[in-house]
């Protein structure tokens, strides 16, 4: 008969081996950039702050991991008389005094990841009619592929940049908003209740994509799309979004002071880079992880 010094072994060995392919399995989601775009939430997921969870060492232990702060950004407002031109060039004065983001960063680790096959960093302007988004992206290969004037393609199988709007603030997923425009200037727009909700099935729809979010945006190619026989070097967009197509905002245009959850990434073949990292909490749709964007007026 075997002893309880063999059963010990047997189960510590058992530990070691599902610990193993916990660590395998989360390297693998931060080599792709964490979660991915459209990944289907965990189920019974409500988008809720929910409990930390345990440490994983054993029952009888309850230390917890807190959670990781989230970034902040101050968005200063268009001064009066300045002007922004959507022609994808961000070459403007407010352009270069605008708030900006910096290297975008691995959303499964948070640090930069010089690897990830698209980098990119945004920049902020704001005045009482418009949001406007500037995105510089770095990427060797520009895809589109996409057939013209294409309505809610799904720009993250391929190349694009993304912006995920929460206006409450509170970061609960109720009611936010996802909007990518494309190297091709085509646009994927809409609008959830809830995290990743409603949602039609693996294809489809996402969230209610009747929803539409009025922008005007240009796009400035460093490369050439879909050829495979040059190295690009990325591209640029330029968007204005009205306040007025955030219906469910408790208060657009927003007033000084007030800060909404947002997020920004650069994306290829569903992962990429993000201005505020997921860290492994499901996929790019996670508000409680979404930066801090704080409005202030035009003297900052």
């Amino acid at each position: 008969m075997r002893g309880p010094c063999c059963r010990r072994r047997r189960v510590d060995a058992a530990r070691a081996r599902a610990l193993a392919l916990v660590a395998v399995a989360f390297a693998a989601a931060c080599s792709r950039g964490g979660g991915g775009e459209q990944e289907a939430a965990p189920s019974g997921s409500t988008g809720r702050l929910s409990a930390p969870a345990s440490s994983g060492a054993g029952a009888g232990q309850s230390q917890t991991r807190p959670p990781a702060l989230v970034k902040e950004l101050s968005v200063r407002k268009l001064a009066p008389g300045a002007a922004v031109s959507i022609d994808g060039r961000l070459d403007e004065p407010a352009w270069q005094a605008a708030a900006t983001t910096g290297p975008f960063v691995n959303v499964g680790t948070g640090r930069e990841d010089r690897s990830l096959p698209t980098q990119g960093e945004a920049r902020l302007l704001w005045d009482d009619a418009f949001l406007y988004v500037g995105f510089d992206v770095s990427d060797r290969t520009i895809t589109g592929g996409f057939p013209e004037g294409a309505r809610d393609p799904h720009l993250w199988e391929r190349d694009t940049v993304e912006v995920m709007i929460d206006p409450d603030g509170d970061g609960d997923n109720k009611d936010y908003y996802e909007i990518q425009i494309s190297p091709q200037n085509l646009v994927f727009d809409s609008q959830f209740d809830d995290y990743n909700a409603p949602r039609g099935g693996p294809s489809g729809p996402f969230g209610h994509q009747e929803w539409s979010a009025g922008l005007t945006s240009a796009v400035v190619l460093r490369g050439t799309i879909d050829d495979g026989s040059d190295e690009d070097r990325g591209y640029v967009v330029e968007a204005k979004i009205p306040w007025s197509s955030f219906a469910k905002a408790k208060a657009a245009p927003p007033s000084p002071g007030d800060a909404w959850r947002m997020n920004f990434y650069a994306m290829q073949n569903n992962g990429g880079a993000a201005w505020s990292p997921i860290l492994g909490e499901g996929n790019f749709h996670r508000a409680r992880r979404f930066g801090r964007v704080r409005f202030v007026g035009a003297g900052g």
